[in-house]
């Protein structure tokens, strides 16, 4: 029996947050690709979490690449299993990043891939502008992981986290500035000529590795940067657990997707 749920990508899945999405994703039948440069890494962490072999057989599909591929992306934006035909997807996860590298100097990380976030998207783009066009079949949404911390409109962070924010996460969030610049700009253009059908950017707050509490438990607020309106969640942390189940809930499973399109949301506790 053919699925009526979306089929969704995700890079970065070996992450906290996208690797709870795509948990989630699995558990609930959905039919998913990832890219990622160990797939016994990623499905060691599914089977952790208690993703069968089985389910991992049907439902995933796992290009090994690097995201700066464009190739690898393309697979894994158009996906397919032995004996079928491969099809674009209707969703686009992304979660990219690399973590801080701490020096005996707590204050003074270094950061290994200072630009792969922005690498990262303009791949995914340039992916997306080569999928065949279908007059049966929107663009695919585009859902990207981002942080607080980086608006030019308002302050969303606590004012006891702005050092921290703007000094020692200063190149990463550069990094992360550029990334929502590239989709934004792709989101200018006129419909036709876009690369996805719509985006979405979560901002989430400092991240943390705590159990998830739920979607009660979280506080969500926006930023429109076309459309000019700010009034972000201001807060101090949110585990993954909780970045990916609500990124599941109301995005890939739910239809928060259409209230958010074009804005970047901030969640926190």
């Amino acid at each position: 029996m053919t699925s009526t749920k979306p089929t969704v990508a995700f890079f970065g899945a070996t992450g906290g947050s996208i690797l709870a999405c795509l948990t989630l994703a699995l558990k609930a039948g959905y039919n998913c690709s990832a890219l990622s440069r160990s797939s016994s890494k990623l499905q060691n962490f599914l089977l952790q979490r208690s993703i069968s072999q089985e389910t991992l057989d049907t439902h995933l599909t796992i290009i090994c690449g690097d995201i700066r591929d464009l190739q690898s992306v393309s697979q894994t934006l158009s996906p397919s299993k032995p004996g079928t035909t491969n099809h674009p997807v209707d969703l686009v996860v992304s979660g990219i990043g690399r973590p801080p590298i701490f020096t005996p100097n707590p204050l003074n990380p270094t950061f290994d891939d200072p630009t792969i976030c922005q690498d990262a998207i303009r791949t995914i783009l340039s992916a997306l502008r080569n999928l065949p066009a279908s007059p049966l079949k929107p663009k695919p949404w585009l859902f990207v992981l981002s942080t607080t911390g980086i608006s030019s409109r308002v302050r969303d962070v606590p004012l006891l986290l702005t050092p921290l924010y703007h000094w020692i996460l200063a190149v990463p969030h550069k990094d992360k500035k550029e990334m929502e610049a590239a989709l934004i700009a792709e989101a200018s253009k006129p419909a036709s000529d876009r690369a996805m059908e719509n985006f979405v950017i979560l901002r989430p707050s400092l991240l943390t590795d705590g159990a998830r509490l739920g979607s009660g438990q979280i506080r969500v607020g926006e930023e429109g940067e076309i459309s000019g309106t700010a009034s972000p969640a201001v807060g101090y942390t949110i585990s993954r657990e909780d970045v990916g189940g609500w990124l599941f809930d109301e995005l890939v499973d739910g239809k928060g997707k259409e209230k958010y399109a074009g804005k970047m949301v901030s969640i926190t506790y």
